[in-house]
């Protein structure tokens, strides 16, 4: 049963208020430094929103995956808008969602949204709600998230293997491996860290034959004409392995050499997305086509830090590469189409779709970072990135499909010409040059103002090849779009006292523009003919912008054994990249209208007692439409898809003596997503789909020694089966058949480390 966001709000907050009353003493807590403003600084001590996950953090919450941090994460909403599974992934911050509104980085490397790496050996994870375009720049106009690794020391030897195995529900079982290992192979000269892991998780979704349907033309039932292949279980089973070697390298006194390879590789046997319900596990289907998909990248960088005394250089040169490949059967929506659109049904024909995204990125950043005597520092930098990405449709073949619709209308004629559904090929060639900084002065022992920004200069170069009958036949164009602009940032920060920091921020933000797919005229010309538009004068868009104004406390109370940290904001959103969903089944990005988000974020830390750690979390986000720019289906105050309006996070940790060398630790985690809208299938804003609040239960009961670790956890406990998205297919969603993006079923299992 869901509670309301105020009721569970005023229960953790009572509850958290109970315990910190009822403490006489009590340990502090722990300093977290973070390095969001490209130089360290203590969390507390950034005049920014932000949210710091440590090593330790992440280790006692179990996080394995991007879904099980973001919901630690006031006002970071999690969806999806572009074709399949590995390509899709959307988060947005404060409101700001859409494609490439967030930016993820690896250490200093920056990589695409969608990706979905393991949190596996990492230092800490940061997240910047706000636009980051001074340090950041495109793609990071709702904010930041950064996963930051660890770097091996120069004198210590350390290590972990841990093993996990658990049974899920309507499935099988999870299993996991991963391990690392942290020494010295030139003592204070030359460290190494090398980390692996590997795992399985079992799928939950169920093929099934379907043994007929309803025929709209003549309105009749219609038997299914294929083999009864029976039930298919467990069908979206996937494997993935991966890792990374890092060495630190002393070249001189004041000279570090950082180079490092990262990799991951995901196989997956089909599409782990329930049909029309999300918690349908049954995919019902006319023949067993399998949806596999891959998803492998790799990150290889160099990184020189240069301590010149008065200041520090960092310099970083990387290379990122990412390919996902994977399927879909299309012969259900073909059935549909061939049926209630065309009006010529015939016996179900098998056929799949299969598409591949490939990303190569060339990046490179210096920066110096000042450490002066005096009242001012600064930090100063250029940044470069040549980034080639290429969207792949292979030939999909219906075949048989054009003797059969010949054979229904008794004529010879090529309807689909040569049996071939579609075929595409989309490249894109986008560079970005920028030169940014930011200038700190103290302009007293309590007041300080920062000022900054970045200019950018981009270029888009890309083109379009299409064919088949989805496509009204063969199509091509070639086309560019390029522009430059500044991002300005502020921010005054009033030292109260030692423990209370106020802060107040504007900040610009951007997102680059990019050129649309092909507009098939055959297919879509009268609808563009409607808007005004013909498919050349439509072919690209300009990047959108925003300004974002934000106020903010930074506070630790009771002798550092309480933390508060809370912030309101308000963003003003133009020529928004809005998304126009035609009924011909395609789509593209225009600059129109405008939007407004506004809310606060409020986070609480606290140690009652030496035993108990206690956490709160809560985003309230109203994100609206304020202008509609005259895109069809969109009305003035229509909530901003993807967006979440309450995001809560609360956990409990309890540590206690078993023996001399064993301790316990007891935890919860609750999380509550306030509800929200999803578009991505329907051409009218106003057919958005309500995506219902959702809450899940973590927990876990450790046994702790020098060495050894076992842990029994449960996630999921009341087996909350929530509606992430309804995903944009890669073929096209059958009628009544969406296809909803879960989260994981109740899971149940054991984990051991062991540390060395």
């Amino acid at each position: 049963m869901i509670i309301s966001t105020r009721m569970r709000f005023r229960t953790i907050l009572g509850c958290f208020i109970v315990l910190c009353a009822g403490t006489t003493q009590a340990a502090e807590l722990e300093e977290v430094v973070v390095t969001a403003t490209k130089r360290a600084s203590t969390l507390q001590e950034v005049g920014m929103s932000l949210t710091a996950l440590t090593n330790q953090d992440l280790e006692d919450a179990g996080v394995e995956e991007l879904l099980d941090f973001s919901v630690k994460v006031p006002n970071l909403g999690m969806a999806y808008e572009a074709d399949g599974r590995f390509d899709s992934s959307s988060p947005s911050i404060r409101g700001v969602f859409g494609l490439n509104t967030t930016g993820f980085y690896i250490d200093d490397t920056q990589v695409t949204a969608s990706l979905l790496p393991r949190v596996v050996d990492l230092e800490r994870i940061e997240v910047l709600r706000g636009p980051q375009g001074s340090l950041y720049g495109a793609r990071s106009m709702g904010g930041t998230i950064r996963l930051i690794t660890k770097r091996p020391s120069l004198s210590e030897t350390e290590g972990n293997l841990k093993v996990s195995l658990a049974s899920v529900r309507d499935g099988d079982l999870n299993q996991s491996v991963n391990g690392s290992y942290s020494f010295p192979v030139i003592e204070d000269k030359f460290g190494l860290h090398i980390s692996a892991y590997w795992g399985q998780n079992s799928g939950v979704q169920d093929r099934v034959f379907q043994s007929s349907y309803n025929e709209v033309t003549r309105g009749i039932v219609r038997p299914t004409n294929a083999p009864d292949f029976g039930k298919n279980e467990d069908v979206d089973e996937e494997k993935y392995f991966g890792g990374q070697i890092t060495a630190n390298i002393q070249l001189t006194d004041n000279l570090t050499f950082v180079p490092k390879v990262m990799m991951q590789k995901i196989d997956s046997d089909g599409l782990p997305f329930a049909d029309v319900d999300p918690e349908n596990t049954t995919q019902l289907r006319f023949f067993d086509t399998e949806e596999p998909g891959t998803d492998e990248w790799t990150v290889v960088s160099a990184t020189f830090e240069w301590d010149l005394g008065h200041g520090n250089v960092v310099s970083t040169t990387s290379y990122y590469t990412r390919e996902t490949d994977e399927s879909e059967e299309e012969h259900h929506f073909l059935n549909f189409l061939y049926d209630a659109v065309i009006g010529l049904p015939i016996d179900a024909l098998e056929s799949r779709l299969s598409t591949a995204q490939e990303y190569d990125s060339f990046i490179h950043e210096s920066r110096y970072s000042s450490n002066f005597d005096g009242r001012l520092q600064f930090t100063a930098g250029i940044f470069y990135q040549d980034q080639e990405a290429a969207r792949i449709y292979p030939p999909a073949l219906q075949l048989g499909v054009n003797d059969a619709l010949n054979a229904f209308i008794g004529a010879p004629a090529d309807i689909v010409p040569g049996d071939l559904i579609f075929v595409h090929q989309g490249p894109r060639d986008t560079k970005e040059f920028a030169v940014f900084g930011e200038f700190t002065y103290e302009v007293s022992d309590r007041l300080s103002v920062t000022a900054g920004g970045r200019y950018y200069d981009t270029e888009v170069d890309g083109g379009d090849n299409s064919d088949g009958f989805a496509n009204s036949g063969p199509s091509s164009f070639v086309e560019s779009q390029d522009e430059s602009g500044f991002n300005p940032r502020a921010v005054i920060e009033f030292q109260a006292n030692e423990n209370l920091n106020l802060y107040a921020s504007a900040s610009k933000g951007f997102r680059i523009g990019g050129i649309n797919g092909n507009l098939p005229v055959g297919l879509c010309g009268p609808e563009l003919e409607a808007l005004g538009l013909t498919p050349s004068n439509a072919s690209t868009f300009d990047s959108d912008e925003l300004w974002s104004y934000e106020v903010g406390i930074k506070s630790t109370l009771l002798n550092n054994t309480v933390s508060v940290n809370a912030a309101t904001f308000f963003i003003d959103w133009t020529d928004i990249q809005q998304i126009n969903r035609l009924a011909c089944g395609f789509q593209f990005s225009d600059n129109a209208g405008e939007a407004e988000s506004k809310g606060f974020e409020l986070e609480i830390s606290a140690t009652p007692t030496d035993n108990l750690v206690v956490s709160l979390g809560v985003g309230y986000t109203d994100a609206k439409i304020t202008d509609t720019g005259g895109v069809a289906g969109v009305t003035k105050g229509d909530k901003i898809q993807g967006v979440p309006d309450w995001t809560v996070n609360g956990s409990a940790a309890y540590h206690f003596d078993v023996n001399d060398t064993w301790n316990g630790i007891v935890r919860a985690d609750v999380n509550y997503y306030g509800d929200s809208f999803s578009s991505n299938n329907e051409s009218s804003a106003a057919n958005q789909r309500l995506r219902e609040a959702w809450n899940a239960v973590n927990l876990r009961a450790t046994l702790v020694s020098d060495k050894y670790e076992i842990t029994l956890f449960a996630d999921n406990v009341t087996d909350e089966r929530a509606n992430l998205a309804d995903n944009r297919s890669i073929a096209a969603e059958t009628p009544g058949r969406q296809r909803l993006v879960t989260n994981r079923p109740r899971t149940i299992g054991l984990e051991g480390r062991m540390r060395f």
